[in-house]
């Protein structure tokens, strides 16, 4: 009974900021400092110092530093100058990064992110440039002010989170974050954040400072991979440019590192915290530190930056279900689950990363920086597993859920409610698992400007390498009789009836699953790009540019299937044996402890239990049919133009133009066909090359300072990830476990998978009226065609010993015509009109409603709900910060949702039901240096459930998760 590995192919606006100000004119004799002390209510006494430069060119670009008792921060102006023409070859010969025309601080779309440098970012919380008598202030305000520059000033529409500090993120990682984003919507799970959707659609392009980033053999990254402390700020972008890198119908995620130009010199940071997790009743911990600086040399400014993180954490998730809703027997069609039981999962997980960037700017108009990320993963997890079988028994029905036999969804079939088996054949099973991913991506470029014209070039290379080690041993015991309820509250209850389940004597091996996997990718990509400002007129900038990038993955595995070992006792094998965790769910099952194989023991004699099931000695091979590659080639040119006029009073700015992508790709598998003779393997390869346009229009006008109003009118496309592509299916043979039989399952990936398009248009209503206070309103629809969505489908199939039989093959699947269509609302505020500390009050809310349907490829003429949207959504988030200390309480909430769909199922399909989290985060400021941090997840104990269909007559899984609380210090000088 395996459960699935970790998904090599987990689903992340260039980090581009300004570039800061290297005046020319920096010596003592060319400038003098000014001093004023001011008064502020967040502090006793501000020191505001600027340098005023007696050298006219630098005077404009002035450096003013503002320094408080709570924290600092400066701001660089752009600096426009010449260069030589061996430095415009040096430039344009780089390779390159993640492609973007990005506002400027005047609102009209201006520079291409040419140099992936994070003063090239839009409207970052360095770029937020505060007016001459502005007080620019830190933590959750900063934060917020950031944010909503960033979105204010974008020519698309784009949500950000900006750091409230080095190492703080508003929460503890980056998909804990994005949950509080207008439109994001997620779901947990081994004590953390894990999948991230955007107006509830995966597949989300993610970008590392607007660079392509991935996972094995997976378009995107675990965004949970990234450490929140290494992070300055994340961009969720709804809309893209035809200067960004193409690859999401969702939307597009990009994770903004920290860059040595950002400080101002030396920065020291670090911090360390520690995490205890109520079901694990273990302590984890996270570490961090960052050293940066930067010089004036003789060949120009240098700096270089070092940081890393190290995150271990323990957790622990509570599961029981029913699952697969079937007729008893062809004589009585009442429907009972195959299987009824618990598990519980135990894993203990670390992440590593490293980031080191150099940044060298010769001269101020001239750029060159070369930077490297590296992510580990190690996750070693036990599941221990108990499976009852309801049919694999003398049955009896005792009661059967009302209403159910007059249901459309059951078919007209009654629906069991509880039952009694005798002699009844039950298993439990032990899985382990070792699972690691290391991921390397290193960059090169630079960035020249000269006059009106900025051009730039990078070159990225990616490599990931995902491995999964896995054991699993079934044993198995005969009950004498179990009383079933399998809606004890939405929950299924068992009973045994006076039976120990904890008496190992009694149990048996039954089967070994004995599998391991790897999956590899590398990609070495360039892009280079030119963007022209001009001066007056209706036209302010054009830009242009091309990309190449040549990926390669690979995959391979072993058979999946189990190996039967012949009833043998284990209790003849000391410390085979032991006993699962107590209270699963708090005894709300009815099972707590029972007997099950050791794990330690597993692996220590893992040669035994080959031999118990006649398997070689050593590892497995690995199977043909699991095994695949694949290449891809992508080349992509881009024209933009933004323009600009007044209609009237209103400032009407906008930028148009299209992307060209042509996308080549070679695949290699090997197809398995069964015969009464035998199996034949048979080699497949696939060529395949698409040309997509994919034009944009943007509009923002202002009627008034305080007011925007936005329109993006584009086209997007998704790739099929490398693992879909593979069409080989892993077979389980369907058979017979005690007096139940089951059905034949597999599957596989669908070659005939085509990218998914989609045509877009967005409308805002932004209205800003403070520094850090918005009213939003956004619509958005999507015209979707080819959406991918998985499956599960009663295919016939040529079983291992030749003949045709029905198996359940779950397999990805394009539909064809579809749309998403939806309204985003957002507030944000700080109420410093109130009096005293009442001062330090703000709050932030927003509301998505979604509403997506596509056709259904396996019911022709027929339309069903998109997978995994939820209807509505909303979040609101209490903040207070004054006198240094800082809070934030967040609530969020999605209504219900489908998670698949299986036609072999009552129902034909899998509703999560909605879900609620109640989150927790606090820290003070004790001086300029040190800051101490508490907080805590899922306050509300949330408990997960999901059905079968949508009546609830087939209640499926009950889940729940870790509570953490934390606390910790941060520090910085």
């Amino acid at each position: 009974m395996p459960t699935p590995a970790r998904n090599a192919g987990i689903t992340g606006h260039a980090g581009i900021r300004r570039p800061a100000v290297v005046c020319p004119a920096t010596h003592a004799a060319t400038r003098q400092k000014f001093l004023r002390q001011v008064r502020h209510p967040m502090f006793k006494t501000i020191s505001l110092s600027y340098y005023r430069f007696t050298d006219r060119r630098c005077e404009r670009n002035r450096r003013r530093i503002i320094r408080g008792s709570k924290g600092r921060m400066m701001n660089r102006p752009v600096f426009r100058g010449g260069a030589s023409i061996t430095a415009l070859g040096l430039a344009i010969a780089l390779p390159a990064h993640a492609q973007n025309v990005q506002p400027s601080d005047r609102g009209t779309p201006a520079a291409v992110s040419t140099a992936n440098d994070p003063s090239d970012a839009p409207q970052s919380a360095q770029d937020a440039q505060p007016q001459p008598e502005d007080i620019v202030v830190t933590g959750v305000r900063a934060s917020l002010k950031g944010a909503q520059q960033i979105k204010r000033n974008a020519a698309q529409v784009v949500d950000s989170i900006v750091a409230e500090d080095i190492g703080k993120l508003p929460d503890n990682t980056v998909s804990d974050a994005l949950q509080r984003v207008t439109g994001i919507q997620v779901s947990r799970a081994a004590g953390e954040v894990g999948t991230v959707l955007v107006r509830g659609l995966p597949d989300i392009e993610t970008l590392i400072n607007g660079r392509e980033i991935f996972t094995g053999t997976g378009r995107g990254v675990a965004l949970q991979d990234i450490p929140a402390e290494l992070v300055a700020g994340v961009d969720v972008y709804k809309t893209n440019l035809p200067s960004q890198i193409e690859g999401s119908v969702s939307g597009t995620i990009d994770i903004r590192l920290r860059r040595p130009f950002d400080f101002d010199g030396l920065q020291i940071a670090g911090g360390a915290r520690g995490i205890y997790s109520d079901k694990r009743d273990k302590w984890s911990y996270i570490g961090s530190g960052l050293v940066s600086d930067r010089w004036q040399t003789g060949i120009g400014e240098i700096g270089i930056l070092i940081a890393g993180s190290y995150n271990k954490r323990r957790y622990q998730d509570q599961t029981a279900f029913n699952f697969g809703f079937n007729p008893l027997s062809a004589a009585n069609p009442t429907l009972i689950p195959d299987t009824v039981g618990g598990l519980v999962t135990d894993g203990d997980r670390t992440r590593q990363s490293v980031n080191v960037a150099l940044q060298w700017r010769p001269s101020p108009n001239l750029e060159f920086y070369a930077d490297g990320l590296y992510t580990g993963y190690r996750q070693d997890y036990d599941v221990d597993f108990f499976v009852g079988l309801p049919k694999a028994g003398d049955v009896t029905v005792n009661t059967v859920q009302d209403g159910s036999a007059a249901s459309a969804e059951t078919g007209n079939r009654p629906v069991a409610r509880t039952i009694t088996t005798r002699n009844n054949f039950t298993i439990t099973s032990k899985q382990t698992f070792h699972q690691t991913t290391d991921g390397y991506q290193a960059n090169l470029g630079g960035k020249w400007t000269t006059g009106p014209a900025v051009l730039s070039g990078e070159f990225t290379y990616n490599k990931s390498d995902v491995t999964s080690r896995q054991y699993v041993v079934d044993t198995a015991f005969v009950v004498p009789r179990i009383d079933y309820d399998f809606d004890a509250g939405r929950t299924p209850r068992v009973n045994f009836n006076g039976y120990d389940v904890t008496d190992r004597t009694k149990l048996n091996f039954l089967t070994l699953f004995d599998n391991r996997n790897l999956a590899a990718s590398e990609q070495y990509a360039w892009h280079g790009d030119l963007l022209y400002n001009v001066d007056g007129g209706f036209l302010k900038n054009f830009a242009i540019g091309a990309r190449y990038a040549r990926r390669t993955g690979s995959s391979a595995g072993t058979n999946p299937s189990g190996y039967p070992i012949p009833f043998v006792s284990a209790n003849g094998y000391p410390g085979a044996t032991t006993n699962a965790p107590d209270d699963i769910l708090g005894g709300r099952l009815g099972v707590d402890r029972f007997a099950l194989a050791s794990s330690d023991w597993i692996r220590a004699n893992i040669g035994t239990v080959r031999g118990l099931a006649n398997r070689p000695a050593g590892d497995p091979p690995f199977d043909p049919a699991q095994t695949f590659s694949l290449r891809e080639r992508v080349f992509a040119y881009y024209g933009q133009a933004a323009f600009g006029f007044d209609a009237g009073s209103m400032p009407v700015e906008g930028t148009i133009g299209v992307r060209a992508v042509n996308t080549a790709t070679d695949l290699n598998a090997i197809q398995v066909t069964n015969s009464a003779t035998g199996t034949t393997l048979s080699p497949i390869t696939g060529k395949r090359n698409q040309l997509d346009l994919l034009p944009t229009l943007t509009l923002k006008i202002r009627p008034t300072d305080q007011i925007v109003l936005r329109a993006v009118a584009g086209k997007a496309i998704l790739r099929p990830q490398f693992a879909q592509l593979n069409p080989a299916i892993s077979l389980t043979q369907n058979g017979q476990t005690g007096n139940q039989g089951f059905f034949g399952t597999g599957g596989g990936g669908n070659a005939d998978l085509r990218n998914v398009e989609s045509k877009n248009l967005d409308l805002t209503a932004e209205w800003y009226f403070s520094n850090t206070g918005s009213f939003t309103i956004a619509g958005f629809y999507k015209e979707l065609d080819g959406y991918i969505q998985s499956y599960a489908a009663l295919e016939p199939t040529i079983a291992s010993n030749g003949t045709v039989q029905q198996f359940l093959i779950t397999r990805p699947r394009n539909t064809q015509n579809g749309r998403l269509k939806g309204v985003e609302v957002s507030y944000t505020q700080f109420y410093d009109f109130l009096p005293g500390p009442l001062g330090g009050l703000g709050a932030q809310a927003s509301f998505t409603y979604s509403d997506g349907q596509v056709d259904d490829p396996l019911n022709i003429g027929k339309r069903q709900e998109i997978t995994p949207v939820s209807k509505y959504s909303y979040n609101l988030v209490a903040i207070y910060e004054k006198y240094g200390f800082s809070a934030r309480l967040a609530y969020n909430w999605r209504s219900k949702y489908i998670d698949s769909y299986s036609q072999a199922l009552a129902g034909g399909k899998i509703v999560v039901s909605p879900v609620k989290f109640l989150d927790f985060s606090a820290s003070y400021a004790v001086n300029n240096v040190i800051t101490l941090t508490v907080d805590a997840t899922n306050l509300l104990n949330e408990t997960y459930h999901d059905n079968f269909g949508t009546t609830g007559f087939e209640p499926r899984d009950t889940r729940q998760y870790d509570r953490t609380f934390g606390g910790g210090v941060r520090f910085k000088f």
